[in-house]
């Protein structure tokens, strides 16, 4: 499966082309195509990546990594759009996200809260785009284990 991947780093104030790109992969349907958004983090705060660490450790990156799939059809069953997040917050990330004002919005579903998976939710349908954006930002914010820039990264991969 060969994947075309688009760059987008982004500031919190400025994400209409994020906003716009998920636009376009929802208006595809066919399910070819996400988005991954993680912020940035200065390569002195970076922590060195061992794949031996990671097959030992229960919990997920201390960089957070979020996840976009817009709905699509999968097999004649329409598949809602979802929103996913890695993370090294531990056990009842959800939880800790409401603790700290940072509560799932209305309508979606959480399909899974995993210390090593991470969350997941499904959306409901006609949901804007921007409100995943932001639900991911606050969330990454509060679950990373390292200091943040402030700045993001958004990742759109699509099927060729």
């Amino acid at each position: 499966m060969a994947l075309d991947k688009r760059h987008i780093r982004f500031e919190r104030l400025n994400m209409e082309e994020v906003v716009h790109e998920m636009l376009t992969l929802a208006a595809r349907g066919d399910g070819k195509g996400w988005m991954n958004v993680q912020p940035l983090v200065a390569d002195e705060n970076r922590p060195p990546e061992s794949p031996i660490f990671k097959l030992f450790t229960a919990k997920g990156p201390p960089i957070p990594l979020g996840t976009w799939v817009p709905g699509h059809h999968h097999r004649d069953k329409w598949q809602p759009a979802s929103v996913g997040l890695q993370h090294a917050g531990g056990r009842h990330a959800a939880k800790l996200l409401e603790e700290r004002g940072v509560t799932e919005p209305d309508g979606w579903n959480r399909r899974q809260d995993h210390i090593k998976r991470g969350l997941v939710y499904e959306l409901p349908e006609g949901q804007d785009p921007r409100v995943a954006v932001e639900f991911l930002l606050d969330a990454m914010s509060q679950l990373a284990a390292l200091p943040l820039s402030g700045r993001w990264l958004a990742i759109v991969l699509t099927q060729r």
